[in-house]
């Protein structure tokens, strides 16, 4: 018969694909890890890049009150296409006056998807308002 005993014997004492094999197992989760933590940052871009294209569009409003939500979402879309976002929508409202100004609320809601392969899909909603004072306008008669 032939015994294995000694084959076994130095292979026991062989450490040197240890490590290899240990990063063999960690290394799917430390590159999940690090697409979330992309993925997370450049949502957390969008809806910064968002929020500031919001208050351009209303400083916009602001020097413009003649403007219409057509007008001011064309501002933002141009701007947020520039970045690469899509599908933001864009709407404003305004106060009945009071003191003789009126305040305008210019609103975006933005959807941003996270995609992992093999995992569902993760949608964070952003919703932010901008609101701004109408100084030109008349009492009794806010620009709509």
């Amino acid at each position: 018969m032939f015994d294995r005993r000694p084959v076994v014997g130095a292979f026991a004492d062989n450490a040197s694909g240890g490590a290899a094999i240990e990063f063999a197992l960690v290394a799917p989760f430390l590159i999940m890890l690090l697409f979330g933590i992309f993925a997370f940052g450049w949502s957390m871009n969008s809806t910064s890049s968002v929020r500031y294209t919001l208050e351009a569009s209303a400083r916009s409003l602001q020097l413009n009150n003649t403007m219409t939500q057509t007008q001011i979402q064309t501002i933002a879309t141009q701007k947020l296409q520039a970045l690469g976002l899509q599908n933001v929508n864009v709407t404003i409202s305004t106060d009945l006056p009071s003191g003789g100004f009126c305040m305008a609320h210019v609103n975006a809601s933005y959807a941003f998807v996270i995609n992992f392969p093999y995992f569902s899909a993760f949608p964070i909603s952003y919703s932010t308002t901008v609101t701004v004072p109408l100084a030109n306008s008349v009492a009794g008669a806010c620009p709509t």
